[in-house]
Order: C-alpha cells, then sequence, then structure tokens
C-alpha cells in the first residue's frame, strides 16, 4: 500500500561512517540508534559491515532484515530472514516479516501463505494487502474488516484500510479509519500519511499539509511524505518549495510515476505546456495507467493546439470516466479545436444545459452552437453573459457548505468562480475567500482578498479578525494585527473565535 525509500548515502559520509570504527560492536550500536531514528540507510550501511566480521551475529541480521524492509527491500530482507532461518534464529513475528517481505517482491500467494497461521492485526493486513496486489477487492475488504475489528489493530493496518477505502470512493469510512490510526500512533507514519491522502480528497489542504510536515519531521528521508508535500504546495502555488521538494524525492525515486506526474503538473501550473507534454511523453510507459496523467497530458495537447492526438488521449479516459467533467470540458475544446464542432456541442452539452452551469461551459456550448448554426447559441451566450441565480446560488450554496465542512480547497474553488461570475462586489465573498485561502496554507494570497474587504467595511468585525489573524499567520506587522483585533473583539465582544485570535496573537 506504501512507496518505501531506497537511496545511497553520499559516498564520504559513507566512508566516514566505516572509517570511525572497525569494532562490530561499535557498528552494531550506531546501527541501533540509526534504527531507532528511523534512519534506516546508516542503519544498513553499518549492519552489512559488521556482518562482515560476524556472518552468523542473528542480532545483527534480525535488526538488518527489519532495516530493509523499512527500505521497501523486499528481496533484501528475504535473503537475511533466510540466513536467520539457516543460524536457528528466527524471532517469533517471522511469519510476519517473511510475509512482508513475500508483499514488497509482489508475491502475494506466498505473503498469504507465510501468515496463514497467525491471527493478529497484523497478519489480517497483510492477507488484505495481498489480496488488493491479487485484484481481489471484496476479500481484501473482508480481511480489512477482520483486522480492524481486533482489540490489537495496530496503526499500520488502520492507515492501510484507509487508504483501501479512499480509493473505493468510501471517503467518510476513509476519515473514521485515519482518525483511529492517529488515535493508536498519533506521530506514526503510516498515519500521517494516511491523513495527508484524505484530508486531500476532503480537500483540507492545510490538514494535509500539517500531515506530511508532521511525517518528514521524525521521517526526514520519506519520498511519500515528500511527494505529498510537494503535491500539496504546487496546489497552494508555491510553486519554487514544490519544485525543490519535488528535486529531492526524484533524488531517491527516479522512477516513480508519482514524480513523474508532480513534474508534469508543476509545468502545466507555471503555463509551460510544452515542457509538460515532453515529461509525460518520455515517460509514457511509467504513466499508462494514470487517468490523470493522461487528462493532463490531454490538457497540455489542447493548450499545444495538438487537438487530434487530444482527442486520441482523451477518449479512453472518458469511456472509464463518462462522469470526469474536466476531461468532458477538455474533450469539447479539443473537438472544436479540429472543427468537429457538432460533437464538441454534443459533449459539452450535458454540462451546460444544468440550471448550475458554469460560465465557463456555457461560454464553450455557445461558441459550438454558434459553429454548428444551432438555435441554442443565443440562449447560452446569454446565460453565459449572466449568470442565473440558480448556477451563483448552487455556487454559494456549494461554498457555504464546504466553508462549514472545513473543504477549503472546494471552498475555494467556488469563491474563484463566483468572483470571477460577478466580480470583486462582496464583502461576504471575498473574506470567506481569504479565510479559506489562510486555512489552506495560502495566507499570503489570502491577506490580498481580506485588505479588499476591508477597504470596503472597515467596521465588519469579521473582516477585521480576519485581515488581523492573516497579519500574524504571515509575520505581518503584528502592533497592526492587535490593533485590527481588538477592534474586532470590541465590535463583537462574545464572538469567540475573535477573543481566541488575539490571545493567541498577544501571545506570540
Amino acid at each position: 500500500m506504501k512507496i518505501r525509500s531506497t537511496h545511497l548515502v553520499p559516498a564520504l559520509a559513507a566512508l566516514a561512517l566505516v572509517a570511525c570504527s572497525a569494532d562490530p560492536a561499535d557498528r552494531f550500536a550506531r546501527a541501533q540508534d540509526a534504527f531507532e531514528n528511523h534512519r534506516y540507510d546508516e542503519a544498513r550501511l553499518d549492519l552489512v559491515s559488521g556482518l562482515k566480521d560476524r556472518p552468523g551475529d542473528v542480532a545483527m541480521l534480525d535488526m538488518l532484515a527489519r532495516t530493509q524492509l523499512a527500505l521497501g527491500d523486499g528481496e533484501g530482507a528475504h535473503a537475511s530472514l533466510e540466513r536467520l532461518e539457516a543460524a536457528d534464529g528466527l524471532p517469533g513475528d517471522a511469519p510476519l516479516l517473511f510475509g512482508e517481505a513475500a508483499l514488497l517482491r509482489r508475491q502475494f500467494d506466498e505473503a498469504i501463505e507465510h501468515v496463514a497461521p497467525e491471527k493478529s492485526a497484523e497478519a489480517w493486513r497483510i492477507r488484505a494487502v495481498a489480496r488488493v496486489g491479487k485484484g481481489e477487492l471484496a476479500e481484501a475488504g473482508k480481511a480489512f474488516g477482520e483486522g480492524a475489528a481486533r482489540d490489537d489493530a495496530t496503526s499500520r493496518l488502520l492507515a492501510d484500510y484507509a487508504i483501501f477505502a479512499l480509493g473505493n470512493g468510501a471517503l467518510a469510512r476513509a476519515r473514521e479509519l485515519v482518525d483511529r490510526a492517529l488515535e493508536v500512533e498519533p506521530d506514526g507514519l503510516d498515519a500521517q500519511l494516511a491523513q495527508g491522502r484524505v484530508a486531500i480528497a476532503e480537500g483540507d489542504l492545510g490538514v494535509a499539509l500539517t500531515a506530511y510536515d508532521s511525517a518528514l519531521k521524525r521521517y526526514p528521508d520519506n519520498p511519500t511524505a515528500l511527494i505529498g508535500k510537494a503535491g500539496v504546495l504546487g496546489d497552494l502555488g508555491s510553486f519554487d518549495e514544490a519544485e525543490a521538494l519535488i528535486g529531492d524525492a526524484a533524488g531517491r525515486m527516479s522512477n516513480s510515476s508519482d514524480i513523474v506526474y508532480l513534474r508534469a503538473r508543476l509545468a502545466g501550473a507555471r503555463g509551460d505546456w510544452a515542457k509538460a507534454r515532453d515529461i509525460i511523453q518520455s515517460n509514457e510507459r511509467a504513466l499508462a495507467d494514470r487517468d490523470d496523467a493522461q487528462i493532463l497530458y490531454g490538457e497540455a495537447l489542447v493548450e499545444l493546439e495538438r487537438y487530434e492526438l487530444a482527442r486520441a488521449t482523451l477518449q479512453p479516459v472518458l469511456r472509464r470516466q463518462p462522469r470526469n467533467a474536466y476531461a468532458r470540458r477538455l474533450m469539447a475544446r479539443a473537438k472544436l479545436g479540429s472543427g468537429d464542432a457538432g460533437s464538441a456541442l454534443a459533449t459539452i452539452g450535458p454540462l451546460a444545459d444544468r440550471a448550475e452551469a458554469s460560465q465557463a461551459d456555457l461560454a464553450l456550448a455557445a461558441r459550438a452552437a454558434q459553429e454548428t448554426g444551432s438555435a441554442k447559441a443565443k440562449a447560452y451566450r446569454d446565460r453565459a453573459r449572466v449568470p442565473s441565480p440558480a448556477s451563483l446560488a448552487a455556487e454559494v450554496a456549494t461554498a457555504d457548505a464546504a466553508m462549514k465542512a472545513g473543504n477549503w480547497r472546494e471552498a475555494i474553488s467556488a469563491y474563484e468562480r463566483i468572483i470571477a461570475a460577478t466580480g470583486e462586489e462582496n464583502v461576504l465573498v471575498l473574506n470567506n475567500f481569504a479565510f479559506a485561502l489562510g486555512q489552506s496554507g495560502n495566507p499570503k494570497r489570502g491577506l490580498q482578498y481580506a485588505r479588499r474587504a476591508l477597504a470596503m467595511a472597515p467596521e465588519n468585525p469579521s473582516v477585521l479578525d480576519t485581515v488581523g489573524w492573516l497579519l500574524i499567520e504571515t509575520g505581518g506587522d503584528r502592533d497592526e494585527a492587535i490593533r485590527l483585533l481588538e477592534k474586532a473583539a470590541k465590535l463583537a465582544p462574545r464572538n469567540r473565535a475573535i477573543a481566541d485570535h488575539l490571545r493567541q496573537a498577544k501571545a506570540r
């Protein structure tokens, strides 16, 4: 269910570690310290070195096997466990260790066989992951459920179960399982990584960023956490920071499809669609099974006016995901660009004919209808020019529900659509948009919109609170922030959130 890291310690550092002591006991002590602090590459280096002098040392072999599992080296772990078995030194949890090594080697039947006599939650986790690997999803769900129902359910099992639930569209169940995983082990790597994934699905980028930061604090070399954080930063528009993290992770996982996709997505976010196309083209095989990468490739081709190729790329995706609105919009643009306006209208029509249709969908439908001579062109144009009450009401309802649920990404998207349609005239919209940006980890952009709201409503306590708190969050003028928060508290003395912000600001 996870990607484990395998990377090299720089050569000089490795030599220094080996040279500082020739005593196997000292090497083992260093390895123990490195293992306990999650520096698995250092631990492996010292253990391999120490075993050259003591090839049958059971304690070192045991730790080496566990280190290799942590690094995702299934073949190495299996070999170390076989050496332990030959030395009659297998630990009590050997079936689980053999099972985990088999999972990493994609020997799923072997993994199930190793844990067959075991009844622990971890044994059920291994069975479940093996079933996922075999494509037996119903059986995987049953195995996860058996493990989660046990008193010894581990954070790792619950986290893997959460990712499985998320993949099956059960977001509420995934959230429940992540919360349980965090209760069992608040700082656990698996729980934090699952928290990041689920928070992204919920649209709460701030929580996702915190989760990945927490994982990296304890596991600084973990590439999955690096990739996750880079993706969130890209979503928040922090492109330079995201690019630095992607480069860091690429040094550990150069062949990862996640790294390739993120690099292409970042290029597209910067408007360099030729680069995005080239990245995906040169990694076609690695990305072949990823619909998100194919949609991104289709978008790059549309932007580069390679319309026929875009159509060929997007068609299989739409067969698999006929309700994917984003892919449908891109396909309509590709068809329109290639001169097939009739087919473009048929593609975008289901979206444009909805009462809550977006202005972009209506404009696209109007253009397609105009080119086909359809009588619907004028109606589409009129609706695109003046947002209907239904479409605006739908956007406001979406934004309001997202704000209440803490789904900041969805709230931001909805407010962006509202502002695009109505302009920056509504104080409540600007203030809520600013607040959502701050909550999602982008307080600097949020402060810009909050100040615009403040210029329109300088006596509104909610706006005063938003500006004041975002000044604190961005490291801005503290005196101004406290002055604004004090004014907000005076205007709304019973507002607990404003009082809390004022107290926290004064304590900093």
